[in-house]
């Protein structure tokens, strides 16, 4: 069977289950969850009972009890605890095949005799329900719902967190908060730390997670002991989508078309694959089976001296295909589908199987022609220029497909008496196929000439993450243990990675126009294939105890106290074939690329010698030990936790985290030194939580954290990175970061899903790590180093309220909003200082964090009307300049400008179909990188994205 009728064959039968799944639903269920009134906290053992019959159930560790098969009815349903007043709720109406949820709120002994109406317990998957959490969190936190999500069109995590207060989202992919770079901020699924995709950062790509998988995201702002002590702007962590209480099934299709894009004839791409629609690779960008090992060798060119040896390299050279030009093709419509099932199956009469299970696919297509790049130097001091001198000036065009699907299962299995285990299965799989070309100015080339360079691409990315865990109540110490194993696997692959540079002069002799094209090797490599591939694999064990006990003043409190074991390896490695061509330049080039590489390997052979052949275009491999590397890291954390009231409003919840780790990157090269990192950190933690009255608190935070450099940075080799245009070299010398953390917040939750909050955060750091450029290497080398020191700080603004209370016609209105203010300095170290003052001796001794922004804002107006079941939202996000790449000596800094985004959506549901709009870049801003000298902008990289329209239909039962 091929995939693709597989594919086909899996849909059209879980479409199948899920009906014949439906048919069986009868009697109705009542679900929900039970908590304390003062503390908020969960309330396991609870009994529930359903007035009149035998049915009933206990709550498990979460509080949540579920009673199923329950006949059609009204009725009473009582719930009671040691301790505790019983609360009775009245009229609860079971309805056919349907789940009745309620939220039982249980009071003190001394409020005996109360009974309550309860409203339906709200999930984690909406703003109300994920405000509450905050309002009782120990931490600062920021969270965003995949109700919101939906609301605002975010397709996948990483847009969904440019929504989040002082969070702004970089390449689409990278997640910076409050200024900090992705080195500061820490990824985990469901409470299991993730590895990273990419050979360069420590960053997860969130890209990678579909929205329409997700329950919600929450953003910890400040560091607890029994949380990673590996992050300072904030800790994200993504949550999947949770149990359903009945069963559902849900689908959704979109197509987009984007205004740059969509029906451009100038489109182009790549040769493609079968099996690109899916994120894999077939077969197509393989190296040739002759080259699969690789201690494989064949000889160079002048190294041939028998026909065997020059029939073998003819025959590599012939295997590698010819396609070094893009190939044109009009780009079709974005397109993206989703499902999801689930259900809860009684088994006996207190317990439960759940089960979850989803899949998301999606293709987006992307071109523009109108970039410009460009490269500038600072040809003196700074006193005696008026203007950079142009190094490079180009034209850029760029075309690329993404292709991203999902797929996600979760079972599990509660019972009062033995808890909760779970078991969880996630793939995401993401693959790009881009081609881009630069051309025009380079002042190495006489002024006649126009250089241009190409590059043809394919980066295939997934992830596959299991989880297993389990929460238990224990007898000893009435105490809960939790327990958490996960393993998870990213690669990234990319295949025949090819560029190709020449360049062209244009003369008339005899009346004609003729165009002589050359690529001399002494001016710019020869024409280059990469192979490129990296995995990374993360292997994790947590283990909680929560004890619970009572204080001097009769407050609820917990110790919580446990461990984490890790262990992180990391394996890269690249292979480089160069073209060579009999001479120093290449002569029969012409303007047909592919025509030009798919020229015969041996021409001829010489009459006089026998022994020596004369080729044409053929493969040598360049064989570099020291571009491929290993990196490891194991990691033996312990913690100990106290959350407890000091005073009946103020709570206190601290302790310290120890983290004993070895990292090491390895080059290929054994002659090269080795980057190691050997430390035991203590990292205490104080938070202070004073509620001034049921729905408004004061925090206040100080804790110590750490950052650590990635593989890639301690590993001393150099490499090529096209996108960047840079050589990168590591660093084995690096040390890791420490960090003291100052953060304080006001916060008034004034009503269900309405927000007020203003926060205030200052860091330090000692060692932090940056990047830097050194313009003196031909192309530019881009490396790490320590700095002395460096300081954050900055205030924040949060405002979700419903406009309604203020202005009665406006009931259906609401206005979410956020604005951060960021200053950060670090320290210029003494020998870039000392030539930064040479050409400009006012020049500061400090620079902003890299990535940092002086502002950012978000505000959305929305729209909802139940009764007629339609929601419309605006959304702005905009940020200040941020610098982007570090230059050495006194040459301007590259900065990435503001710009501003708004997006539009809209949604109706009509007769069960939900039928979605929306349209997202409405303005169209440059995406601009520029160095600015004396008040004039030099553009360093410019391109638009346009704007795409999209259309949706849903549908769920």
């Amino acid at each position: 069977m091929s995939r693709k009728k597989g594919f086909q064959f899996l849909f059209g039968f879980l479409l199948a289950f899920c009906f014949a799944t439906s048919a069986f639903a009868q009697n109705g269920i009542i679900t929900g969850k039970a908590i304390d009134a003062e503390t908020g906290g969960a309330l396991p053992g609870v009994n529930v009972i359903i007035t009149g019959t035998d049915r009933g159930a206990a709550t498990d560790l979460d509080g949540v009890f579920r009673i199923a098969r329950v006949p059609v009815g009204s009725y009473s349903v009582v719930a009671s605890f040691i301790g505790y007043a019983k609360t009775t709720i009245d009229n609860v109406q079971v309805v056919d095949g349907q789940a009745t949820t309620l939220n039982f709120t249980l009071a003190i002994e001394a409020v005996m005799g109360e009974e309550v109406v309860v409203t339906a317990a709200a999930l984690k998957d909406s703003e109300g329900a994920l405000l509450k959490d905050r309002q009782k969190a120990a931490a600062v936190s920021d969270a965003i719902s995949s109700e919101a999500m939906s609301n605002s069109g975010a397709g996948d995590a990483a847009a969904a967190m440019k929504k989040v207060t002082g969070a702004s989202v970089l390449d689409g992919k990278y997640v910076y908060i409050r200024g900090l770079g992705e080195r500061y901020s820490l990824t985990t699924l469901n409470g299991a730390e993730l590895p990273s995709a990419d050979p360069d950062k420590k960053s997860v790509q969130l890209d990678l997670f579909p929205s329409s998988l997700l329950d919600n995201i929450v953003t910890l702002k400040t560091f607890t002991p029994d949380k990673p002590g590996t992050f300072s702007g904030g800790l994200v962590d993504v949550s999947t989508k949770s149990f359903p209480e009945q069963f559902f099934f849900q689908f959704s299709s979109s197509a987009a078309y984007n205004s740059m894009t969509t029906g451009n004839a100038q489109f182009a791409l790549p040769n493609s694959g079968g099996s690109d629609w899916l994120g894999f690779d077939d077969g197509t960008r393989d190296l040739p089976a002759l080259l699969q090992d690789p201690a494989a060798e064949f000889p160079r060119p002048n190294a041939v001296r028998t026909r065997e040896e020059a029939l073998l390299l003819d025959r590599v050279s012939k295997d590698f295909s010819n396609v070094m030009a893009p190939i044109e093709a009009s780009a079709p419509v974005n397109q993206s589908f989703s499902l999801a099932t689930g259900n809860q199956i009684e088994v006996g009469k207190s317990s439960a199987v759940g089960y979850l299970a989803s899949l998301t696919w999606g293709q987006s297509y992307s071109f523009y022609d109108n970039g410009e790049i460009g490269r500038w130097n600072l040809a003196g001091p700074l006193a005696d220029v008026e203007a950079l001198d142009p190094q490079r000036l180009f034209k850029d065009t760029k075309a690329s497909r993404e292709i991203s699907w999902g797929g996600m299962a979760r079972i599990a299995y509660k019972n009062p008496g033995l808890g909760h285990i779970s078991a969880s299965y996630m793939r995401t799989q993401g693959a790009e196929s881009n081609a881009r070309s630069l051309s025009g100015f380079w002042s190495d080339l006489p002024s006649t000439a126009t250089y241009e360079t190409r590059v043809l691409g394919w980066i295939e990315r997934s992830m596959n993450s299991y989880q297993l865990e389990g929460q238990h109540q224990l007898p000893f110490l009435n105490s809960e243990f939790e327990w958490r194993s996960s393993y998870a696997i990213n690669n990234q692959d990319e295949p025949d990675l090819r560029y190709f540079s020449d360049h062209f002069t244009t003369r008339v002799r005899n009346g004609e126009t003729q165009v002589i094209y050359q690529s001399p090797a002494s001016l710019y490599p020869p024409p280059i294939r990469y192979y490129r591939n990296l995995e990374e694999k993360t292997f994790a064990n947590n283990f909680d105890l929560n004890i619970p006990f009572t204080t001097w003043n009769g407050g609820k409190s917990k110790l919580k106290l446990g461990m984490q074991v890790s262990d992180i390896d990391r394996d890269y490695g690249q292979r480089r074939f160069e073209y060579e061509e009999d001479g120093i330049s290449y002569r029969q080039y012409g303007p047909d690329v592919n025509a030009y590489f798919g020229a015969a390997g041996i021409i001829d052979s010489t009459s006089s010698d026998p022994s020596r052949w004369i080729f044409g275009n053929v493969i040598t491999e360049v064989k570099s030990p020291r571009n491929n590397f290993t990196g490891t890291q194991s990691t033996l954390a312990g913690y100990l936790m106290l959350d407890m009231p000091l005073t009946r409003s103020l709570r206190f919840i601290g302790g310290v985290r120890v983290e004993d780790t070895e990292m090491r990157g390895v080059s290929g090269d054994p002659g090269q030194p080795e980057g190691l990192l050997q430390n035991t950190d203590y990292l205490p933690s104080a938070n202070l939580v004073y509620q001034l009255n049921s729905r408004m608190n004061v925090r206040l935070a100080y804790t110590h954290t750490i950052a650590r450099p990635t593989f890639r940075e301690l590993a001393p080799y150099t490499n090529f990175e096209f996108a960047g245009d840079y050589l990168f070299e590591g660093n084995a010398n690096l040390k890791r970061t420490l960090i003291r953390n100052y953060d304080v917040r006001w916060e008034w939750f004034v009503n269900p899903g309405e927000i007020v909050a203003v926060s205030g955060f200052y860091k330090d750091f000692e060692n932090p790590i940056e990047r830097y450029q050194d313009n003196s290497v031909p192309n530019g080398l881009l490396s790490v180093q320590n700095v002395q020191s460096a300081r954050i700080y900055g205030v924040e603004l949060e405002l979700r309220k419903q406009l309604g209370d203020l202005i009665s016609p406006l009931r259906n209105f609401s206005i979410g909003s956020n604005f951060s203010l960021v200053e950060s300095q670090v320290d210029i170290p003494e020998k870039e200082l000392f030539v930064i003052r040479a050409n400009d001796p006012n020049a500061s001794d400090t620079r902003a964090f890299q990535g940092q922004s002086p502002y950012l804002f978000n505000i959305d107006l929305s729209y909802s009307n139940y009764e007629a079941k339609f929601n419309a939202g605006l959304f702005y996000n905009v940020f200040g300049d941020r610098l982007s790449i570090v230059t050495e000596g006194a040459s301007p800094d590259v900065f990435e400008r503001s710009y501003g985004t708004l997006d539009f959506k809209m949604s109706k549901n009509i007769k069960g179909v939900k039928v979605a709009f929306s349209a997202k870049n409405l303005l169209d801003p440059a995406i601009r990188f520029s160095q600015e000298l004396k008040g004039q902008d030099f553009i360093y990289q410019q391109y638009n994205r346009g704007t795409t329209y999209s259309i949706s239909l849903g549908s769920s039962f």
